[in-house]
């Protein structure tokens, strides 16, 4: 007993010390992906940050219109030449890993997506910070993991770590990164996960007020308290933040089809995105990049509700093209531009209507928090990121009947979020249980037992019931084969050893062979051999190798039963 202790208090130390690296470079990587963002503003405008979209009207329309272009043609190279299987990255990676994998990810396509999702926001692609912020931060969590040659328990494990850590560093909410990591990554509620998490986590943020690094997403003004009543509008914020969110996702997804069926190459098609996002953007400069001093702007009330309605649309259009064009980035930022637009826009048309005076501010982070949910599908991290920007309890209660809403009107409307929708896409399914995939790791190769009885085709059936007599082997099914050894079916032992008929016993066994009903083969695992055994009688399945269809052994449904008991055992182990 006290050396199983002390083996948990060495994991558990163990553990603690790589969150906290993972904490600190997650951390620096998210603030660094910030500082290369701000120089190349710098670089391609001369001017950053809170500045940027006023200084915006002063540069040329031309330079404006190119300069997508210019920023499309660089990021499809770094995909071409960077990136692993030639596409974007990005969250759902993640999710795959963890949910579908052993963990691992590619750290080239962490730091190829991370530099791809840098120019495409320097050059006014409409896409996010966010969702490249937490693929680095998974990518180098499990880079770790592998370097060290770690469990795919605790790769699974460290990945998480980067995730909550990249999003407690991006917003200075490590409570919600900690719930982000279970909620939307890992899909489950781990008590062996939730440790090195926090830490992770509590470290990031850490290092992030250690710097004085300016996270905050944006600064409401003074607000008057939220009435009871405000909770139906609050509500109603909710339907139409799920319904902006459907749009938001199926734009995008109906865009980029519509870019695949285009007759031209690659680059022709980021050059024609980039020209597309460049006339948008000449028209609507508020859309460029992450527009997170437009929001600012609109809590401010510095903003018209005729020109934020304007800005929904044209954001939803930008931020389509741009994803169809190629650029590289994350669906978060635009989610929480369009809530923020169209929360705002309600408020003050309901502060018209009632002639009361009401925060539109408050609506518009409750729209905000109405979209982003349903967009990421994680609506208790959205509720959680709220009360930490804000400290606000009402708004915080607030958001959360929006969330609630939006998911409850929208949910049969489009995938439980994006991420899921693009792992569907590439034909991954994001919800796998976690039992299921202990199974699908499991080979059926490592319960294969040897036959007792196997027959050759060209075998008399006199013959085969003299074998079944010597062998004095209760078996009720022999399977047979040709002279290569390859498996054509099987015959029943106690049929045969029935017959009396001499003319019968003279037949060949081939003349009354049966079809094997299932038949696995060495590379089948043991969740695809439940599925097709579900309904089997039988007491054993012949196992053919995968690329000769020689039969090499049976696999017993009992064993089959045994390998389920593992994988029970071995999540009761994990979630421990």
């Amino acid at each position: 007993m006290m050396e199983v202790s002390n083996r948990n208090w060495h994991e558990t130390f163990f553990m603690a010390s790589l969150a906290t690296i993972v904490g600190v470079v997650a951390s620096y990587a998210s603030m660094g992906f910030l500082w290369a963002i701000d120089k190349l503003h710098l670089l391609f405008l001369g001017v950053k940050g809170s500045q940027l979209y006023a200084y915006l009207d002063n540069i040329s329309v031309w330079y404006l219109f190119i300069l997508p272009v210019v920023g499309a043609v660089i990021v499809r190279l770094i995909i071409q030449y960077g990136m692993p299987e030639g596409r974007n990255h990005g969250p759902a990676d993640a999710i795959e890993a963890v949910r579908l994998g052993a963990g691992d990810m590619s750290i080239k396509a962490g730091i190829g997506s991370a530099v791809a999702s840098i120019v495409s926001i320097g050059s006014g692609a409409s896409v996010g910070r966010y969702g490249p912020a937490v693929h680095l931060g998974a990518s180098l969590g499990s880079w770790l993991a592998q370097l060290l040659k770690l469990t795919a328990e605790h790769k699974r494990t460290l990945l998480a770590c980067g995730v909550a850590g990249a999003i407690s560093a991006s917003f200075s909410a490590p409570l919600a990164g900690v719930v982000f990591a279970h909620e939307a990554v890992l899909g489950r509620f781990g008590g062996r996960s939730v440790m090195p998490i926090v830490i992770s986590s509590a470290v990031a943020s850490a290092v992030v007020k250690m710097h004085a690094f300016d996270s905050i997403l944006f600064l409401l003004p003074d607000m008057p308290r939220v009435a009871d009543w405000e909770y139906f509008l609050f509500a109603l914020v909710g339907v139409l933040g799920g319904a902006l969110a459907v749009i938001y996702m199926s734009m995008m997804d109906h865009f980029s089809r519509l870019a695949q069926l285009l007759p031209v190459s690659a680059m022709a098609k980021a050059v024609l995105g980039g020209m597309l996002l460049g006339g948008i953007v000449v028209v609507f400069p508020q859309t460029f990049g992450l527009g997170e001093q437009i929001i600012r702007d609109a809590f401010q009330s510095e903003i018209t509700a005729n020109v934020l309605l304007m800005l929904v649309l044209a954001k939803l259009v930008a931020t389509s093209v741009s994803f169809a064009a190629g650029f590289s980035g994350g669906i978060f930022g635009p989610a929480i531009f369009l809530g923020a637009m169209m929360g705002t826009v309600f408020g003050m048309g309901a502060q018209e209507l009632v002639g009361i005076t009401l925060s539109p501010a408050v609506y518009g982070v409750v729209g905000m928090g109405a979209v982003i949910s349903r967009v990421i599908g994680a609506p208790i991290t959205t509720i959680l990121i709220v009360f930490e920007l804000t400290g606000s309890y009402s708004l915080m209660t607030a958001v959360m009947v929006a969330v609630v809403v939006a998911g409850a009107v929208t949910r049969e409307f489009f995938n439980r979020s994006y991420f899921y929708h693009q792992l569907r896409v590439r034909g991954v399914e994001p919800e796998t249980s976690q039992i299921q995939q202990i199974l699908s790791e499991m080979s059926v190769s490592a319960f294969i037992s040897k036959p007792t009885v196997v027959f050759v085709a060209d075998m008399t059936l006199t013959a085969a019931r003299s074998a079944i007599v010597e062998s004095e082997s209760a078996v009720s099914v022999v399977y047979v084969t040709d002279k290569n050894g390859k498996l054509i079916g099987q015959i029943n032992a106690a049929v045969l050893c029935s017959m009396y008929d001499e003319k019968m016993l003279e037949e060949r066994i081939e003349n009354v062979l049966l079809r094997s009903s299932i038949v696995f083969t060495t590379t089948t695992n043991v969740y695809e051999a439940y599925l097709q055994s579900k309904c089997f009688k039988g007491e054993s399945i012949p196992v053919t190798d995968s690329q000769t269809r020689q039969l090499v052994g049976v696999v017993y449904v009992s064993d089959l039963v045994d390998a389920c008991l593992q994988a029970f055992e071995r999540f009761r182990m994990e979630e421990r």
